[in-house]
C-alpha cells in the first residue's frame, strides 16, 4: 500500500531533522557557524559566506581585526577626446615652465635688448662692457651693428667729416705699387716726419699713405688732441706753447698717446663712435664759450639747449659759417669752434655736400692711370698735389 502523501511528507521532515541534529552535534562552535558550514552543500552563494566566516574565524583565534585597505582604483579614461586634452595640458605646463620672468637685461628678448642698447651713448657702451661678461660679450659680439644704428641716429654729419683712413693690410700689390712709385722716398722712416706739432704722422705700414687717407689721420688726431684741451679753454688757462724747432717731451708722449687712440678706433667702432661722440662735445663747449663772449661777433651755428640735451649733431646740418677751417697749431683752439671738414654748403641748394666716401678708391684709380700711362723715372719727381687736385679733398 503506497504511502499517503501525508505520510511521505512527514517521513521527509523527520530524516531533515536527524542530519540537522547530527551535524549540528558534530560540529564545535556557535551555533550559526555550524549552520553556515551545513548550507555551503547546498548553494553556491553560501560557499562565499563560509571563506567569509572561516576568515572571521582566524581573527577571532587572535584576538585580532585585520585591517582593511581599499583598493578602490578609477579607471583611467582613454579615448580621442581626453587624449588631445591631456596633450593641450601637457603643452601649456611645459610653455608655463619654459616662461622665466625677466631678472635682468640678459633675460630680455634680443630684439628688446638690441633697442635698449641702441639708444645709450657711445661712452656708456664702454660702462655697460664693464657689468660683467655675458653683457660685454654681447656687445663686442653685435659691436657693428650697435655702432652702425648709433651713429646714423646721433652722428650722420660728423661721420661724414671724419672717415676712418684705409689700413695698409687692405692694399692691393697694384695699389702699393702705385703709392710707391707716386710718392718716391716720402715713404721712408726718415721723411715720414711730424708736420705738426700736435699731431703724429701717420705710419706708412699701418695705414695707407695717399693723400686722402693721410687727411683722415691727421683729422681724427685733431679730434683727440682738441677734446684734450678743452678744459683748459673753458676755464681761460693758457695752452702751453712750444718755441718753434722744438719739441719736449710732454709733447711727445701726449701726441703718442692721441696717436694710439686713433689707432683703436681704427680697428674698433666703439671707439670711433667715442671719438665722434667726443667732439660733438667740443664742439658744443666751444660754441657755448664763445656765445658768452661778448666781443666774439662771429656768425656761429645756432645752438638751442634741446640740441645739447639731444646729443646728436642734427643741429650742425643748419646753414652756418664754414668748418673748413684747419688748426694748425694748438694756438688756433681758442677761435675754434665747428671744426668739421670735408663739406661745403651751396647757398643754391640749401644744404652740406660732403666728400664721396668713395674719395681714396678715385685716389688710388688715378695714380694706378698715371702709372700707366707716365714713365716711372717721372712719375716718383711728381708732387702729391699735382697727382691728387685740392678740389678731390675739399
Amino acid at each position: 500500500m503506497p504511502p499517503t502523501p501525508s505520510t511521505s511528507r512527514s517521513g521527509r521532515h523527520s530524516q531533515r531533522s536527524m542530519v540537522s541534529d547530527v551535524s549540528a552535534a558534530n560540529v564545535v562552535g556557535p551555533p550559526e557557524i555550524a549552520n553556515t558550514n551545513i548550507n555551503t552543500n547546498i548553494t553556491t552563494s553560501k560557499t562565499k559566506v563560509k571563506a567569509t566566516v572561516l576568515y572571521e574565524d582566524a581573527a577571532d583565534a587572535d584576538g585580532l581585526e585585520p585591517p582593511l585597505v581599499d583598493r578602490t582604483q578609477a579607471l583611467p579614461p582613454h579615448s580621442k577626446k581626453t587624449d588631445r586634452k591631456q596633450k593641450r595640458r601637457e603643452k601649456k605646463e611645459a610653455k608655463r615652465a619654459s616662461t622665466v620672468s625677466p631678472r635682468g637685461m640678459l633675460d630680455l628678448p634680443y630684439e628688446l635688448l638690441y633697442s635698449i642698447i641702441t639708444l645709450v651713448e657711445p661712452r656708456e657702451l664702454f660702462v655697460l662692457c664693464r657689468v660683467n661678461k655675458s653683457l660685454r660679450n654681447f656687445i663686442l659680439s653685435q659691436e657693428h651693428l650697435i655702432t652702425r644704428d648709433i651713429i646714423a641716429w646721433r652722428y650722420p654729419s660728423l661721420s661724414k667729416c671724419f672717415r676712418l683712413p684705409v689700413l695698409a693690410q687692405h692694399l692691393d700689390e697694384n695699389a702699393r705699387r702705385a703709392l710707391n712709385e707716386a710718392y718716391g722716398d716720402a715713404l721712408s722712416p726718415r721723411r715720414v716726419n711730424a708736420n705738426y706739432k700736435h699731431v703724429q704722422s701717420p705710419d706708412p705700414s699701418l695705414v695707407c699713405f695717399c693723400y686722402t687717407c693721410r687727411l683722415r689721420w691727421i683729422f681724427l688726431c685733431i679730434i683727440v688732441d682738441f677734446a684734450h684741451w678743452q678744459h683748459h679753454l673753458d676755464n681761460g688757462l693758457p695752452i702751453p706753447t712750444i718755441p718753434r724747432g722744438a719739441d719736449p717731451d710732454w709733447n711727445k708722449k701726449l701726441v703718442a698717446e692721441h696717436a694710439r687712440v686713433v689707432v683703436k678706433a681704427l680697428h674698433s667702432q666703439l671707439w670711433y663712435a667715442r671719438l665722434l661722440q667726443a667732439h660733438l662735445t667740443s664742439i658744443t663747449r666751444s660754441i657755448r664759450r664763445n656765445t658768452a663772449n661778448q666781443g666774439n661777433r662771429r656768425s656761429r651755428f645756432r645752438m638751442t639747449p634741446p640740441d645739447v640735451a639731444s646729443g646728436t649733431d642734427a643741429f650742425l646740418d643748419r646753414s652756418g659759417p664754414p668748418t673748413v677751417d684747419f688748426p694748425y697749431n694748438r694756438d688756433n683752439y681758442d677761435m675754434l669752434e665747428a671744426f668739421m671738414p670735408s663739406r661745403s654748403w651751396i647757398k643754391d641748394e640749401g644744404k652740406w655736400v660732403y666728400v664721396p666716401a668713395d674719395q681714396h678708391e678715385r685716389e688710388l684709380r688715378l695714380l694706378e692711370r698715371q702709372r700707366q700711362e707716365a714713365p716711372s723715372s717721372t712719375a716718383v719727381s711728381q708732387t702729391p698735389a699735382a697727382l691728387v687736385p685740392r678740389s678731390m679733398i675739399f
